[in-house]
């Protein structure tokens, strides 16, 4: 093998991929392109180390022979505190062991959402059309589970939701029936679901079987109104996101106001510039990123026209000598081939630097980005139950108008009868959509909190690291330059 082949399987800047226009693009979208893992912030305690997404295998389903990827998902209940408090952070008292499937993933994600409206949520890997099975996309996507499920864990909104406890410590059995039924063992979590699932629907008249916030006969019902409901909310996702819209314009004047709505309106200004200087910083940081993968590359074409020169003098003068044989070179030979070896070693330097901004600087910030967003998703639902129970209020306002007018219009009295118990089941929903509201607000309100506080360590750990490596690379370069130049110095090039 020739020295030029051996620099260029030495470096991996000059793989074919790269030939692709889309080459960089395509490893920034993937954080595991990069040799280096991701570095994403969990919690700052950092303590959830007894979660873990492991051992991906792919597994055919059906006579089709539709494969995807299994993944063993353990849970080991963490050791009692030190200082011998009876305070747990333990979720379960025993380990358990399941397999769990990215659509698995997916069905804890949105039942959280359901569960617990209001609560930032993380968010889930991307999913991926093509090369879904290759090795390194499922080890990124296990990588990004892993850190979904911990965050999960340690989220106090979230860690003793009855879906997160069956996602954990179901069997197959019970775990296939709490996703296809909605059913987990008791009639709180369902509860809570059917309210969610109604709170982003419009206000209907009332149907005694069906209205959200009924005294159901049986959990049978229960069930029944998450059946129906999800099943709607799977074919009518589009009619109810413009349902939303168009209610919020129209309910504009009439919104109920609460004392929290300036600190929430504080609060969607501050994510909304947040959200903006951060996208300004990523777009930068993609011009960086594909500079300094450019500098390796560049680099290392430079190093192998330096050592084309050095040879062509070599062969002129009637030099034998191989490698970094330097005796029998001229001076301009000997100052091309030193040239040559240091740029080489600074692309070597650079695609270093390009794999370490991916994982310290562009992958946390980019997750940042997705994390600001499920803000954004709990500040919707927050608002989707405002609007529900600006509704129900409008509901009971015109139902008490419609007693009244039956009241006093003569022969119309029997139907004040039926209006007043109209007007009754409305005073009900009203009251379990106001609990709704005010119990979303105040959690979106204990989350926002929280991601403040955390955004800001996390944002300044990011930051500082990415300064520390711009100094490591630069002081790299400096020595490279730096001790070339005293031996070209010293070269006799006459």
């Amino acid at each position: 093998m020739s020295p030029d082949e051996s620099r260029i399987e030495s470096n991996p800047s000059m793989s074919s991929d790269d030939e692709s226009p889309n080459g960089v693009e395509n490893e920034l979208s993937n954080s595991m392109e990069s040799s280096m893992q991701p570095r994403l912030l969990v919690h700052p305690e950092n303590s959830v180390a007894y979660v873990t997404v492991s051992d991906p295998v792919q597994v055919n389903e059906g006579i089709a022979g539709r494969k995807f990827t299994m993944y063993r998902v353990n849970y080991d209940p963490p050791p009692p505190p030190a200082d011998g408090s009876s305070s747990s952070t333990a979720i379960l008292s025993y380990a358990t062991s399941v397999n769990r499937r990215y659509s698995d993933f997916s069905w804890l994600y949105e039942r959280l959402h359901k569960e617990r409206p209001g609560a930032i949520v993380p968010p889930l890997p991307d999913k991926q059309s093509v090369s879904r099975f290759s090795e390194v996309f499922i080890e990124g996507r296990r990588f990004h589970l892993e850190i979904f499920l911990r965050r999960v864990v340690c989220n106090p909104e979230l860690k003793d939701t009855e879906c997160l406890l069956v996602f954990l410590g179901g069997g197959d059995d019970e775990f296939k029936k709490a996703k296809k039924d909605g059913s987990f063992g008791s009639g709180k979590a369902n509860v809570e679901a059917a309210n969610e699932v109604a709170a982003d629907e419009p206000y209907q008249p009332f149907d005694p079987e069906m209205a959200p916030g009924a005294h159901y006969n049986s959990q049978h019902d229960y069930n029944k109104l998450i059946d129906k409901v999800e099943g709607e909310l799977s074919t009518k996702k589009a009619g109810i996101k413009k349902w939303i819209k168009e209610r919020k314009t129209s309910l504009k004047g009439t919104m109920v106001r609460s004392p929290d709505d300036a600190i929430f309106d504080e609060i969607t200004n501050y994510i909304s510039a947040l959200e903006m200087g951060l996208k300004r910083i990523d777009t930068q940081t993609s011009s960086l990123i594909r500079r300094d993968k450019d500098v390796s590359t560049c680099m290392l074409e430079f190093g192998l026209g330096c050592d084309a020169l050095c040879h062509i003098d070599d062969e002129i003068n009637g030099v034998i000598g191989e490698g970094d044989d330097t005796t029998s070179s001229t001076g301009i030979g000997q100052t091309f081939r030193q040239m040559g070896k240091t740029a080489d070693d600074i692309s070597k330097l650079s695609y270093e630097y390009y794999e370490k901004e991916l994982s310290c600087f562009r992958e946390p910030l980019r997750d940042h980005l997705k994390m600001i967003h499920a803000v954004k998703i709990a500040l919707q639902k927050r608002h989707n139950r405002r609007v529900t129970y600006s509704t129900c209020i409008n509901a009971v306002e015109s139902k008490k108008a419609s007693v009244h007018k039956y009241k006093i219009t003569p022969g119309k009295e029997g139907k004040s009868v039926d209006a007043a118990a109209s007007l009754a089941r409305a005073e009900a929903t009203l009251i379990v959509a106001k609990q709704n509201y005010e119990e979303c607000s105040q959690r979106a309100l204990r989350e926002v909190d929280r991601f403040r506080r955390e955004n800001a360590s996390y944002m300044y750990a990011t930051m500082l690291e990415f300064a520390k490596v711009q100094k490591e690379h630069h002081d790299k370069m400096n020595n490279a330059w730096g001790t070339l130049v005293p031996q070209l110095e010293g070269l006799d090039a006459s």
